[in-house]
């Protein structure tokens, strides 16, 4: 099933990343999403959990595109408080769809201001949310509302948010490093060029094709990157492997590419955590001109926290769902099974499927052992 859809979106993964390199067509993008699925409006936002604002960088559906992003940030702290509260927001696993329904109680949301005043009365019933960026002040999401003449959001749409929300992640990601610009294919090594995080292209063997000043100059000191019997490497072998794979892989067939190259985790020798992002480059109208040789871009930039648990390493090790790694994590952290039970909105019996699923998946046959291991995926990997 999954499988078959990663193949049925192939064409629209493509035009996600695409979109790194020209952000305007995120509107479009998000409208062939919305449809696909048959949602009524979809937004693409940045929300300040500090100040509780919302920056909208895309919207589409059947109300108008400027009044979508018009009430989004006039009902900013609202919109926040419907989804559970900041804090709430950021417990909720990156890249899974969260059904507010499901996830916030009926009280909270017939009682929001937001609610009763724009989307109710045009029919917005439901809403379907995930978290694309998770950052000390900031996370960035993608809401996809319901109308009520479609009746209830369906297993069905979330499986397909959840082949498409990888992608979005990275791209989103890597726009971000771009500040969202559109970058011209005649202009893209001066602008890769300007950079201050470093770029590197690669073929599909991970042989460097070209590197921006930044990342020559991490190669020349070999930190944190480093070039290894003519392929690009790191210091961790485990980390490398990771590496080659998601190279691999984008250049294969990027629609498969999943979670894997988002965020891959490294140490400097100082300790500073940093992390590497892979972007497929051969596919679609716009990426495929850029660099005729290279299949891919790895984007070395700072890590937005402190060091923490590899969800590369959980995902590629041991197959986790971004669901199943949230809730490890909260298991590591010392909540119970009822306490994740309510911040992630789901049942008590949602979440001992899932932590079943983590002991089959990880070989650990008690919580302390879960522990054990995520102390060992700590950076480095």
């Amino acid at each position: 099933m999954q499988q078959a859809l990663v193949e049925k979106f192939s064409d629209l993964i493509g035009a996600i990343y695409d979109c790194v390199i020209a952000p305007e067509q995120w509107t479009r993008v998000l409208n062939e999403i919305r449809t696909e699925f048959g949602f009524a409006t979809a937004i693409l936002s940045a929300c300040s959990l500090t100040n509780r604002t919302i920056g909208v960088n895309a919207a589409a559906g059947t109300a108008p595109v400027q009044t979508l992003a018009q009430y989004s940030i006039e009902y900013a702290a609202d919109i926040v408080e419907l989804w559970g509260g900041a804090e709430r927001i950021r417990r909720y696993p990156l890249g899974e769809p969260i059904i507010r329904s499901q996830a916030v109680p009926e009280e909270v949301i017939l009682g929001n201001r937001y609610y009763r005043e724009w989307a109710r009365p045009r029919g917005l019933s439901d809403a379907v949310g995930v978290a694309l960026v998770r950052e000390k002040t900031i996370i960035g999401n993608a809401m996809f509302a319901q109308h009520e003449s479609d009746g209830a959001i369906e297993e069905i749409q979330i499986s397909g948010l959840r082949v498409l929300a990888p992608h979005i992640r990275r791209a989103v990601t890597i726009s971000n490093l771009f500040d969202m610009k559109t970058v011209e294919a005649a202009t893209f090594a001066a602008t890769v060029e300007a950079l201050t995080v470093g770029v590197v292209l690669v073929d599909e063997d991970a042989k460097i094709v070209h590197a921006n000043a930044a990342a020559d100059a991490m190669l020349t000191a070999n930190d944190p990157i480093l070039v290894r019997q003519g392929r690009i490497a790191v210091q961790s072998t485990a980390t490398t492997t990771s590496l080659h794979q998601a190279i691999a892989q984008a250049a294969k067939d990027e629609a498969a590419l999943g979670q894997k190259g988002i965020g891959i985790p490294i140490l400097r020798p100082s300790g500073d955590p940093l992390v590497i992002h892979v972007m497929p480059l051969r596919r679609g109208s716009v990426r495929a001109r850029l660099a005729q040789r290279a299949t891919a871009a790895l984007f070395v930039a700072s890590a937005s926290g402190p060091p923490q648990m590899s969800h590369v390493a959980l995902n590629q090790l041991y197959d986790l769902t971004p669901a199943e790694i949230r809730i490890f994590e909260l298991i590591c952290e010392g909540h119970t099974r009822d306490a994740i039970s309510d911040l992630l909105g789901v049942s008590v019996a949602t979440v001992k499927t899932h932590l079943l699923h983590v002991f089959e998946k990880t070989g650990c046959r008690r919580q302390v052992d879960l522990v054990r291991l995520a102390k060992s995926l700590t950076f480095p990997v």
